[in-house]
């Protein structure tokens, strides 16, 4: 049985936690062994291992968190390598910017034969300071020279990457999440549980609540559309702000990030991704899945899963946003056609098999080497 321990910073709810757990539910319990060393969850981001149960053990370890602390990182190194040397596993494998660096320092000083890294977005801008962004590229480019492979989510992101030097061609894989079938509750009933207008189009924000994501791109959609109702699923950092200028609109509701997604996409007509910058986004994908149509700012690997003009529509800038929500607010059999072809071909490129058997192929190769 191959054990893998899987270093993350946090298991907020958001992408990297829904893959983690996809692949740990996904991969034969017979074949692999799994042992999760996370950070303490943040109150304001939610914690998805809450509602999500995974096999094998979870150990979570105060000081290891995304702010910067010198002293709380020699603490997690130390408490992570003696872990790794009393656990011994075959495969470390770290999710995440802080736990990737942590993590494969820890697994060399353990002489943890493999280790791989998974880069859910790359840190070349927008998600760190431009001195805290650079030094993560500068220590990236030394822990390529430590890390057994690395996978990438989406392949615009991992040419980035090469560019940049940081993942060699040679030892980096394109991995993509896996889509699950979601099906939607009936619109209106939901919509009427939530306090929510029935009778108008319905234009969603689904994520977290943080500068990147641009949730005060959204809520200055509410202004351009006084009559179309918006709604925003989310935690985060941002979350008292989200609200405060919420309350400065009438067709606009919050809500708390909700993982039961039939609810969630049943409330919304079109999901509107406002980012600057992504990796291959979950919600695009889940939304896909579902049936409902995106408009997306074209950003990161989202033309990887966005087909512009035919599973959603792209912009470049702020107008060409508010133009693109504009033409399917008011084009219903277009939301129609657009959410339509999403599903088939959602289904199609992000297979959920694929996810697992990518994952399965490289940790018996490396094993075995």
């Amino acid at each position: 049985m191959i054990h893998v321990v899987h270093v993350i910073t946090r298991t907020n709810i958001g992408g990297p936690s829904v893959m983690l757990v996809d692949l740990i539910t996904g991969l034969d319990a017979s074949r692999f062994r799994h042992t999760i060393i996370r950070g303490a969850a943040v109150a304001a981001e939610g914690d998805y291992l809450l509602n999500h149960s995974v096999a094998g053990e979870v150990i979570t370890l105060p000081d290891l968190r995304r702010s910067i602390g010198v002293f709380a990182e020699l603490r997690s190194l130390v408490r992570i390598t003696t872990l790794l040397r009393e656990l011994r596993p075959d495969i470390v494998h770290t999710h995440m910017a802080k736990a990737g660096i942590v993590g494969r320092l820890a697994a060399l000083l353990s002489r943890t034969p493999v280790r791989v890294h998974t880069f859910h977005g790359h840190l070349l801008h927008g998600y760190f300071s431009t001195l805290v962004g650079g030094l993560f590229v500068w220590m990236e480019r030394l822990f390529k020279h430590v890390t057994t492979h690395a996978l990438v989510v989406g392949s615009a992101t991992r040419n980035d990457l090469i560019a940049a030097r940081v993942v060699p061609e040679s030892t980096s894989t394109v991995v993509l999440p896996g889509a699950k079938p979601i099906v939607r509750r009936e619109p209106t009933a939901t919509r009427e549980r939530l306090g929510l207008p029935t009778n108008v189009v319905t234009v969603g924000f689904v994520g977290r609540f943080t500068d990147i994501k641009r949730p005060d791109r959204f809520l200055s959609l509410a202004s351009l559309l006084p009559d179309v109702h918006f709604v925003m699923f989310g935690n985060g950092p941002l979350h008292g702000e989200v609200q405060q200028h919420a309350r400065n609109h009438t067709n606009v509701s919050v809500f708390d990030f909700s993982t039961d997604l039939a609810e969630v996409l049943a409330a919304i007509d079109v999901l509107v991704l406002t980012s600057d910058n992504e990796g291959v986004p979950l919600s695009l994908m889940e939304a896909g899945s579902a049936g409902v149509p995106v408009v997306s700012m074209r950003v990161g690997g989202v033309a990887e899963i966005v087909e512009d003009g035919v599973t959603g529509l792209l912009a470049n800038t702020d107008t060409e946003l508010g133009d693109a929500v504009t033409r399917l607010v008011r084009n219903e059999p277009l939301r129609t056609a657009l959410g339509q072809t999403a599903r088939r071909m959602i289904h199609e490129r992000c297979s959920l098999d694929n996810y697992l058997s990518t994952h399965e192929e490289l940790y018996t190769r490396l094993v075995a080497r």
